[in-house]
């Protein structure tokens, strides 16, 4: 081994499927991976040049439902800046995001297409900051808006597919099964063949047999929910989306053999969903089946105004989440995911190794992201460094420090 590793020792770390390990352990990295994980203080520990100290050691939080914080006065602009976000975001312990995209019915004018080739162009680029590993486009084909604009719900399929074909890196696209339903799910089965993750979500009236017939397309691809309890429904005799959100295991009845329960995201601004509803999915859903995002839109600065697609926005008074003016619709967080971090351990309660799998392993495997999110030998070294009290103190991204709290 060459001189110029580095060396992180810590005396809890948060491991895969949950597990937390204590004890003098010791991480190696070398080249910008994690070469070796030691728990015995060696000639190599011992000898190393760069070598850092922490409490507790976690892998770097992913975030794969993430608007921007800025960089444009327009929000639907702040991807022709992507460096403006990926110079903060170290700050918020996220070391991997997917650039979250919306679509207003006039593409062009909207400057889409020119968006688009900006972030394709720093796809797995690791030093600029926190790295955008893909996009997750939110729409079109969307049956309730909500606090996004207005789009073109059912775009042709030409259009869809030449759309596309002008976001290869795109991991994961929101879509409304009541809307492609009526259309033999045409886009859906588009989005398995090109291995894109469809996320059901921005429906408040798809029916049990739409999302049924959307779930049954692949049975071998577990699909996704966007921001579960945000945007959809529940009822308890004509069940809709958020009640298969709500289970790891569906009933033994016709039309539902052979499938599995989506996985689901949740907005962790404990505003968006309040905690009582956080701690029923908690019961619902089996941790390694949930992720926590931030659906950010904006930096988390009390009364701010901005622009969405020429819809004028406003940051709440307590900078937690923004709305359309004059309305109380909401149009994303002004949280991060180390703010959900916390709140998992310290409101809800649910142990460490829990609570960094449902910030880091669970989105990247949902994503399917690879090398990231997980804390093994081989991977990135995307490591988050914290005090007891749950304080970053360090994020490293692919070895390099990135953000230091002194």
């Amino acid at each position: 081994m060459e001189d110029d590793f580095t060396c992180i020792s810590c005396k809890q770390l948060a491991l895969p499927g949950g597990e937390v390990r204590e004890g003098n352990l010791h991480i190696i990295i070398e080249d910008g991976k994690i070469t070796a994980i030691l728990d015995q203080e060696t000639d190599l520990v011992k000898g190393a040049v760069d070598r850092h100290y922490a409490e507790i050691v976690t892998p770097g939080f992913i975030d794969i439902h993430h608007h921007g914080l800025g960089g444009a006065d327009d929000l639907l602009l702040f991807w022709q800046h992507p460096e403006y976000t990926q110079q903060r975001l170290p700050k918020y312990g996220v070391t991997s995001f997917l650039a979250s995209t919306v679509f207003p019915e006039d593409l062009e004018g909207g400057k889409v297409f020119e968006t688009l080739k900006i972030l394709e162009g720093i796809v797995g680029k690791t030093d600029r900051g926190s790295t955008c590993e893909g996009i997750h486009a939110e729409g079109p084909i969307v049956n309730d808006f909500g606090g996004l604009p207005p789009g073109e719900q059912r775009m042709p399929i030409d259009k869809f597919t030449h759309l596309l074909d002008a976001m290869p890196s795109c991991k994961m696209m929101t879509i409304s099964p009541h809307v492609d339903g009526q259309d033999d799910y045409q886009r859906t089965k588009i989005l398995l063949k090109r291995g894109i993750v469809p996320a059901l979500g921005h429906d408040r009236v798809a029916k049990e047999t739409e999302i049924l017939g959307a779930l049954k397309l692949d049975t071998s691809q577990q699909f996704h929910i966007t921001h579960l309890l945000n945007v959809c429904n529940f009822h308890h005799r004509n069940p809709s989306l958020v009640n298969f959100g709500l289970t790891d295991r569906f009933p033994l009845l016709p039309g539902y053999h052979h499938l599995a329960p989506p996985t689901i995201e949740i907005i962790g601004d404990l505003c968006h969903v309040h905690p009582l509803a956080v701690s029923n999915v908690l019961s619902a859903r089996h941790y390694s089946q949930v992720a926590f995002v931030s659906d950010c839109t904006a930096e988390a600065i009390p009364n701010m105004k901005m622009s969405y697609s020429n819809r004028e926005m406003q940051v709440s008074p307590d900078g937690k989440y923004l709305v359309v003016s004059g309305t109380t619709t909401l149009a994303g967080s002004c949280c991060s995911c180390l703010d959900a971090f916390r709140s998992l351990v310290k409101v809800f309660q649910v142990g460490l190794g829990k609570a960094v799998a449902m910030v880091a392993e669970n989105p990247a495997r949902i994503a399917k992201l690879k090398g990231v999110g997980q804390i093994e030998v081989g991977k990135r070294a995307d490591l988050l460094l914290f005090d007891i009290d749950l304080n970053l103190k360090k994020t490293f991204i692919c070895g390099n420090v990135k953000y230091s709290a002194t």
